[in-house]
């Protein structure tokens, strides 16, 4: 009998150390905020947790049928773990691309690549470096001029014959003011200020979804970096055009594939932002040929195990390949990087390797929703990568005028 007690302690001991950590786990990962759609009242997360929305709905905007509200989070639906935020709303619907993409962006301003010297006839002279400018600082001005390419800023400097110019210059989140004195190359035979700059970048993307409603497109889901400075570039204009499959190289352990692809004459939007999740724009309806609809997931209704990309690697245009969410990142904070994904899907492994540059932006299907997309792949494991919630790129598409 004494056995059978301490048996029994024991298990209780250990049932009731699993319970507080579920508990614990169930306090601390959670969304910020929990989405119902279609009057749904409640629903599984995190398979252990029952999350169900609480009576009392105010109105967010008058004629909009949102409302925030509250919901309650059980362990098992019968343990109370903690109350969250959570909105009611209808659920939206978008149409899903996959297909390539031409990415052209013009920097908001002039971005300091590097920072050189000047063969001068009293020796090498950085002009640049001498007044304080940095690699990563964005030149917006010259003589109170604003500068929109390398050519214009070029021709100004030359044109000094020496004479100091004043140069604007955007670090971070300040602004300063340098008075630099350009230097007479002896090689180029012109006065130069030892800067090398960068005024646009292009490059091959997938398409991730357009919205109908409010004519906006959303591509990558991460940042176009400079590779240079690895800082992300901002957008004072730029293009998203049509593009064509001109061949893969596939990827292997410790190198990254990517897709070659054409761009083509056909411009369909126009980008107006390049952030952390990704570039978005507006497009012209008439240009696009996809109506692919699907209703778009919350990431509390995202379930590790199947799922699908849709992603061009052949000339046959998107196709569907499987593939399996490995993890979900539950977090408060939007990210990048809030899914592993693994390819299980022996055509696209054939044929890339995994994940290769070029698929980011490739929407992932789970039980027919739009969950999120590719964007980023592990160096040393091409068959897997991370994934972004669909719920982060529509926040962030809302968000931009």
């Amino acid at each position: 009998m004494k056995k059978l007690i301490k048996i029994t302690d024991v298990f209780l001991s250990v049932l009731c150390v699993i319970v507080f950590v579920f508990i614990t786990l169930g306090t601390i990962y959670h969304p910020e905020k929990f989405v119902f759609y279609d009057n749904v009242e409640s629903y599984n997360y995190m398979t252990v947790f029952n999350v169900t929305k609480s009576e009392s709905t105010i109105p967010v905007f008058k004629g909009r049928t949102d409302g925030e509200t509250s919901a309650d989070i059980s362990l098992f639906g019968i343990i109370p773990v903690t109350q969250v935020e959570a909105i009611e709303t209808d659920r939206k619907y978008v149409n899903i691309g996959g297909n390539l993409v031409g990415i052209k962006i013009y920097t908001d301003g002039l971005l300091v690549v590097d920072v050189q010297d000047v063969d001068t006839i009293n020796g090498l002279i950085s002009p640049g470096q001498v007044c304080g400018i940095r690699k990563g600082d964005i030149i917006t001005h010259i003589n109170d001029e604003i500068v929109k390419s390398v050519s214009d800023f070029s021709q100004k400097v030359s044109l000094s014959e020496g004479e100091n110019v004043s140069i604007t210059v955007k670090r971070e989140n300040n602004t300063f003011y340098f008075s630099l004195k350009p230097c007479y190359s002896e090689s180029e035979g012109k006065y130069r200020c030892g800067l090398w700059l960068k005024d646009s970048t292009a490059g091959i993307g997938t398409l991730t979804f357009t919205d109908p409603v409010s004519g906006k497109f959303a591509s990558l889901g991460h940042a176009i970096y400079d590779s240079d400075t690895k800082s992300v570039l901002t957008v004072s204009e730029g293009d998203i055009m049509k593009a064509s499959l001109n061949g893969c190289q596939k990827g292997d352990k410790g190198q990254t594939g990517q897709i070659k692809g054409v761009f083509s004459s056909v411009d369909f939007g126009d980008i107006l932002e390049n952030n952390e999740f990704g570039v978005y724009g507006i497009y012209d309806e008439s240009e696009t040929d996809n109506n692919s609809m699907f209703p778009v997931a919350s990431q509390s209704e995202i379930k590790t195990g199947e799922a699908q990309i849709i992603s061009t690697v052949s000339e046959e245009g998107p196709e569907v390949y499987d593939i399996e969410i490995e993890k979900i990142n539950y977090s408060s904070e939007k990210q990048s990087r809030s899914m592993v994904i693994k390819v299980t899907d022996e055509d696209l492994i054939e044929q890339t390797g995994g994940i290769i540059q070029g698929m980011s932006g490739s929407p992932i299907i789970q039980n027919g929703m739009f969950v999120g997309a590719v964007t980023h792949v592990f160096l040393n494991d091409p068959e897997r990568g991370y994934g972004i919630f669909a719920e982060t790129m529509i926040d962030t598409m809302n968000e931009i005028e």
